[in-house]
């Protein structure tokens, strides 16, 4: 087993796994993800317009969102943070786009449309913050490289209305 030392020398600081089993060809073929540490338990896999597709299962695409959303939320938190606002809660309603670019299927495009709930911020602060985050988002900079369209929509969520 590595120690948190042996990983910062080699470079690689954090990791983390899954493990995927595949039944069967593309079309109609049925798969399972679990994650490493076990969070969400065992998840159906399917792939994007195979005969089983639809509710219930992940696909690959569905996961590239979810891992998109889950770091940049987090790189934002902490961006907020060190420039002095307390946040309440983000959440990010996150869409990434399977197509076809040169004759081979890729990621096309991930969306976040981020609300963000925090003390004393404003929309410019907010916007900042979020052009920041993407800078430095290990997710967002892995599809970026890899030359997928990155769309960030940041918003304040309302205010909530002080009770009576």
């Amino acid at each position: 087993m590595s120690t948190t030392r042996d990983r910062l020398d080699s470079g690689e600081v954090l990791h983390g796994g899954a493990v995927v089993v595949w039944s069967g060809d593309l079309k109609s073929g049925t798969g399972s993800l679990r994650f490493e540490y076990g969070a969400g338990g065992e998840l159906a896999l399917l792939w994007p317009g195979s005969d089983g597709y639809g509710p219930g299962a992940t696909t690959p695409e569905e996961l590239t969102a979810a891992a998109h959303a889950a770091c940049f939320t987090m790189t934002l938190a902490h961006t907020l943070a060190r420039n002095g606002h307390s946040v309440r809660k983000i959440t990010a309603n996150a869409r990434a786009t399977f197509g076809i670019a040169e004759h081979v299927r890729v990621i096309r495009r991930s969306q976040l449309d981020i609300t963000v709930q925090a003390d004393g911020l404003a929309e410019p602060e907010l916007t900042q913050a979020a052009e920041l985050a993407g800078r430095y988002c290990p997710v967002s900079n892995t599809l970026r490289i890899g030359g997928v369209e990155l769309h960030v929509a940041p918003h304040l969520a309302a205010p909530v209305p002080a009770s009576r």
